[in-house]
């Protein structure tokens, strides 16, 4: 996935984090990662599910067109649920999590996007 971010030299992308003020660049926020792992694991578990209810749905049709005594579509249908695959998509999983130091709460976040709310604390991890 191409970002802003690959068009822009390192001066302008930090320019861009300082202005986007978000949690994920600022020198105060300790990442946890065992909160991300959890929210990932959750992810995985809800598309995993929706994949083989959507599988299951497609044997039911097979078994009805069976029924209905057309072979062919019944088949036809199955072989296509052979090559069903189910893929993770990491996308979904984009909540951030951490600790604020300076105010010592956790926070929670999306990277990459402006956070007007913490204009006031924000300070760039390379200053």
């Amino acid at each position: 996935m191409t970002t802003q971010n690959d068009y822009l030299d390192l001066e302008s992308v930090i320019e861009l984090q300082k202005i986007d003020c978000n949690c994920n660049d600022c020198k105060f926020m300790v990442r946890d990662f065992e909160k991300h792992k959890k929210s990932t694991e959750l992810h995985y578990k809800w598309q995993f599910d929706y994949f083989n209810s959507n599988k299951n749905k497609l044997l039911d049709k097979v078994k009805e067109w069976r029924a209905k005594g057309d072979f062919e579509k019944a088949d036809t249908l199955a072989e296509e649920v052979k090559k069903m695959r189910f893929q993770f998509d990491k996308s979904t999983v984009a909540i951030n999590y951490g600790r604020c130091t300076r105010f010592d709460k956790d926070v929670s976040f999306i990277p990459s996007v402006c956070q007007i709310e913490t204009q006031g604390c924000f300070k760039h991890r390379r200053e």
